[in-house]
């Protein structure tokens, strides 16, 4: 006698596409999560290379260098006096803290050289960036400066990015989008070398400009990430189980 077995509901044809798409969707969860968990890899080796530029020796930047742009990312000391009628600051910077405000920035005439450097020396209360104003911060003495050599800031090419303009009424450009090095030029005394130099901390955060601490560095958002995305994969495994067990009990 003959006999045939009918296939099993949830193995049939509806259902199997049903399986394949929960599955494709369980699978991008889990591979999304795990792509975070990559992305926190990547933020942690690249602060931890952040920290051994900041804990290196400084390299003496003298002004002579026939190639001064070989020293971005680098940490360097370099003495000089500032050009403080040149001062302009920069918009739109919040304190290590979260205060809005503005940074500092001076012209460093390098000791030894006719060339001078652009020095972000911190944070400062958001203010009227005339030079009677930043008068406050002037440094008439000669200082030694140590900070990270950065590349300068240029315009994107989108027509949507904001222009460093000055005022209605002004010709000199005070408040800047950006550390544009070659348009700040023409409001500086003394050639400027091709960066710029962010200050790091002298240890007395009560002074002002307060310069960024490059120690406060975070690891982003990628954990918080990578565990929503592991939580959507058990939430869907357990949702979708729960359905098939409805199905069979339903016949």
């Amino acid at each position: 006698m003959g006999f045939s077995m009918a296939p099993h509901p949830l193995l049939s044809g509806g259902w199997i596409l049903k399986h394949l798409i929960a599955l494709l969707i369980f699978v991008s969860f889990i591979g999304l999560g795990f792509w975070q968990l990559a992305r926190l890899e990547e933020r942690r080796a690249l602060n931890a290379a952040r920290l051994a530029v900041v804990d290196a020796n400084p390299v003496t930047f003298t002004g002579r260098e026939p190639d001064p742009a070989a020293l971005i990312g680098r940490k360097v000391r370099v003495t000089g006096a500032y050009l403080n009628a040149a001062s302009v600051v920069l918009r739109g910077q919040r304190s290590d803290s979260g205060v809005e405000g503005v940074h500092l920035l001076t012209p460093l005439r390098i000791a030894g050289s006719e060339a001078a450097v652009i020095v972000d020396r911190g944070w400062i209360p958001a203010t009227r960036p005339e030079a009677a104003d930043l008068a406050a911060y002037a440094v008439t003495r000669e200082v030694t400066v140590e900070g990270l050599a950065r590349a300068p800031q240029t315009r994107p090419a989108s027509p949507l990015a904001p222009r460093d303009l000055p005022l209605p009424g002004q010709e000199r450009i005070n408040a800047w989008v950006r550390v544009d090095v070659a348009r700040l030029q023409a409001q500086v005394p003394a050639p400027l070398l091709p960066l710029y130099i962010e200050e790091l901390p002298s240890g007395n955060g009560a002074v002002l400009p307060r310069p960024r601490d490059p120690r406060q560095l975070d690891e982003g958002p990628h954990l918080s990430y990578a565990i929503q995305w592991f939580a959507f994969a058990a939430i869907l495994a357990v949702v979708y189980a729960a359905l098939l067990r409805q199905q069979v009990r339903d016949g």
